[in-house]
């Protein structure tokens, strides 16, 4: 097991916040971001250089291995967030929110 620190959805409003927390208390972090557009109002956000950063999607299965080699602990922050929208892009946010943890955890299990 090792220190580093996966934080999925670190890129936004409160994964940034911990990713800073976590890097001042001198841990090692890799981020999970799909960098969502509508999050970032249009807007790459600036990831600190110390940080491991991998674009993409929680739902994406094949992603999971990868990511999470190496990782000691898992603070999942990711979601497809805008409540309005969730009540007719019900797949989409589902998909996200839902299969994106389901596809985590099942990735978890071996290890």
């Amino acid at each position: 097991m090792t220190d580093v620190v996966l934080v999925t959805g670190g890129a936004g409003f409160i994964g940034s916040h911990l990713v800073d927390a976590l890097i001042r208390s001198g841990r090692p972090v890799r981020v999970l971001d799909s960098l969502e557009p509508q999050v970032h109002e249009g807007r790459l956000p600036t990831i600190r250089p110390e940080v491991q950063f991998t674009h993409g999607d929680v739902a994406d299965a094949e992603l999971w291995p990868r990511v999470l080699d190496g990782v000691g602990e898992v603070v999942h922050l990711a979601a497809a967030v805008g409540v309005g929208q969730s009540m007719y892009e019900i797949v989409r946010y589902c998909r996200a929110n839902v299969m994106g943890t389901a596809y985590l955890l099942q990735a978890l299990i071996p290890r």
